[in-house]
């Protein structure tokens, strides 16, 4: 069998309407992007096409450059069904991927995170596919996620009140049938904490559907960002590779529910840079509100007694070389200065204009 969205039947399900306090257009067009992905190889195969060196796969497969991506080198530790694996990390030493071989039928396994996949741009995503129809690889796990910035689709609790609606005596919600038995949904509830709060439908190994509050989840409580984000596994069915040139499409085709909400969005991929710049701002803010927090009183006696004198010696005696643990997994680390900048800025215009 073979995930298609032209699999889900269409029905009239909508998001929240209008007496819940859904937005008006206009519409974002910014498209979905793949925000995970696992592709299973013949061993042989990637022999035959010069692949058989772990440090050629990511170059040679996906065009990330060492600078940006590199693997490790295979070592005798079990991954997965595999009995040598090698790590992935990104630009700042962060881990973003695994590459499992020697088992599981003379294959390989090549696994990224959203974050390595955001080191592959929108036009690069075509070459990607090709090459991996051309060497046979098989998708077993691929996430399709679209970033509603704005809000204007509705919040995670407006949907989660939709579900609960239409929940059948065996648990299952009919606003995400698709024709088959009804998926069985969870909440996670912040209990108004400001951390974020989740909706998920289906099930982790077959297909599943997380709709989440991930400007929250960023550290910034009253950001009204919503994620989207389906989840599908190739163990029940064969994931169509299409899904790398065209995410949002199935995103749509995950279920009924997400096909009338998104039927507006263009099929594009997502650009990498706009998701980062709103990733910064919230980092930027969500640090700067901490510390304020933490040290804001303790900074302001020593701006008072040392005025001039005030900035170097937080140069010299505050300041420590590195990145925080918030910035990571963000975009390489030369960037982050840039972006940060950016966002403090616009906040100062946004300060003086109020």
């Amino acid at each position: 069998m073979t995930f298609s969205p032209e699999n889900s039947v269409v029905s009239g399900a909508i998001g929240p309407g209008s007496n819940t306090g859904q937005k008006s257009p206009p519409v974002p067009q910014h498209g979905a992007k793949v925000d995970f992905l696992t592709v299973v190889f013949s061993s042989d195969r990637l022999a035959e096409r010069g692949l058989s060196r772990v440090s050629l796969l990511l170059p040679g497969i996906f065009g990330l450059q060492p600078s940006d991506v590199r693997a490790g080198e295979l070592r005798s530790k079990r991954w997965q069904f595999y009995k040598s694996s090698a790590v992935v990390v990104d630009s700042n030493g962060e881990l973003v991927g695994r590459i499992g071989a020697d088992g599981n039928g003379d294959t390989l396994c090549i696994s990224l995170t959203g974050a390595a996949c955001s080191y592959i741009r929108p036009e690069q995503w075509h070459s990607v596919r090709m090459q991996i129809e051309a060497l046979g690889g098989r998708i077993s796990r691929c996430d399709a996620a679209y970033d509603d910035y704005d809000g204007v689709f509705g919040t995670v609790r407006q949907h989660e009140a939709r579900a609960r609606e239409t929940l059948t005596e065996q648990g299952g919600c009919m606003l995400f049938a698709s024709g088959g038995t009804p998926p069985k949904t969870k909440f996670l509830d912040d209990h108004q904490g400001g951390t974020g709060c989740t909706l998920y439908v289906g099930s982790k190994g077959h297909k599943q559907l997380c709709i989440y509050e991930k400007g929250k989840q960023n550290g910034v409580a009253e950001s009204p960002w919503v994620r989207y984000e389906a989840r599908l596994y190739g163990k029940h069915c064969e994931i169509s590779p299409e899904i790398l040139t065209n995410p949002m499409k199935f995103l749509r085709g995950s279920y009924d529910y997400m096909h009338a909400l998104l039927a507006g969005i263009g099929d594009g991929i997502a650009c990498a840079v706009e998701y980062i710049k709103r990733t910064c701002d919230h980092k930027a803010s969500a640090v700067a509100r901490w510390l304020n927090r933490s040290a804001g009183k303790a900074l302001y006696v020593f701006a008072e007694a040392l005025g001039d004198q005030f900035e170097p010696f937080l140069r010299e005696r505050v300041l420590r070389e590195g990145m925080p643990t918030r910035f990571k997994r963000i975009c390489k680390a030369s960037n982050v200065a840039a972006y940060v900048r950016e966002t403090i800025n616009a906040e100062r215009v946004q300060l003086c204009q109020s």
